[in-house]
């Protein structure tokens, strides 16, 4: 499967400051559907098998300032365990290609699949390392999950200069984060703002709902009550800045992942107080490719088998 940049793509911010700077695409939104029409008809056929789907939720996604240090040990030579065998470059190059059209820099279709997308880009990588453990902690009993990192929390200190994969586009190390502002990060206001406030944003989008208001806030396009800019998800990127400033290749980062896993958290603490509201995605949109699931078949995080340790902000 080629997961490279389609030629026929339309032009996209490289970084999340230029996403920061230039907010919502509103005035291109005409343009990226056309954009986005014609990589669906290039884009390939072939189907990643279904997920195997379960009744227990064997991982437990765990906060990372809480992690056991042995659990650090394990998460580290995991991620190293899949560079040096190759397979990191891999889950990477899914997230290089844009065709998939999961941002909400891409227009409505990319807004509307960016929480679903990441939450199976995700459980592959979960799948991964947990492969990558086995091997390494055969005695193991417990299953290796992704610890998720508060924005509101400093940066995980036991990944500090933990960036064992090459830039696969220059493969070079890459540039040592910043982990400072501009832009800030948000703080425990400003997620209770994007959670429990989400229908004070103003998407200026046709046929918005609750779904739409709440993606929109998360993801980083929302405001502060008081009108000033919400930190959200594309902040946090910027703030650690390095190669997670890369709207392309930010996994490269393992601190993706655990950024990630808290996009995901906060999403499912919405969505047991709002269960009903969905994006506006119809036909092969609902897809997300280049897996086989569907947006409804990502929902119930319990047949994904994990669940995270707290539901808390």
């Amino acid at each position: 499967m080629n997961h490279s940049h389609h030629p026929a793509m339309h032009d996209q911010p490289e970084t999340f400051d230029e996403v920061i700077a230039r907010g919502f695409p509103h005035s291109e939104l005409e343009a990226l559907a056309t954009a986005h029409e014609k990589r669906v008809r290039f884009r390939s056929t072939s189907v990643a098998p279904r997920l195997t789907l379960t009744t227990v939720a064997a991982t437990i996604r765990t906060d990372q300032a809480a992690l056991p240090i042995p659990l650090q040990t394990a998460f580290r030579n995991a991620v190293v365990h899949l560079v040096d065998e190759g397979k990191y470059l891999p889950l990477v190059q899914l997230h290089m290609d844009m065709s998939h059209n999961m941002h909400g820099s891409m227009g409505e279709v990319g807004l509307y699949r960016f929480l679903a997308w990441h939450r199976r880009y995700l459980v592959e990588f979960e799948r991964e390392i947990q492969r990558a453990d086995a091997i390494l902690r055969p005695t193991s009993t417990e299953k290796l999950g992704i610890p998720y990192w508060r924005w509101q929390d400093p940066f995980p200190e036991w990944l500090a200069g933990f960036l064992p994969a090459k830039d696969p586009n220059s493969g070079q190390t890459p540039p040592s984060r910043k982990n400072a502002p501009p832009p800030s990060k948000a703080n425990a206001t400003d997620i209770d703002t994007i959670v429990n406030r989400f229908s004070i944003q103003n998407t200026g989008l046709a046929g918005e709902n609750d779904y739409t208001k709440f993606t929109y806030g998360l993801e980083g396009w929302g405001l502060r009550p008081d009108g000033t800019s919400l930190p959200a998800h594309n902040h946090g990127h910027a703030w650690i800045g390095g190669i997670m400033n890369n709207t392309s290749t930010s996994p490269t980062d393992p601190i993706f992942w655990l950024h990630h896993a808290e996009v995901d958290r906060l999403w499912q603490i919405w969505r047991l107080a709002n269960p009903t509201p969905a994006p506006r995605l119809s036909g092969s949109d609902l897809i997300m490719d280049p897996w086989a699931e569907s947006y409804d078949d990502l929902l119930d995080i319990a047949t994904l088998g994990y669940s995270y340790d707290s539901m808390s902000l």
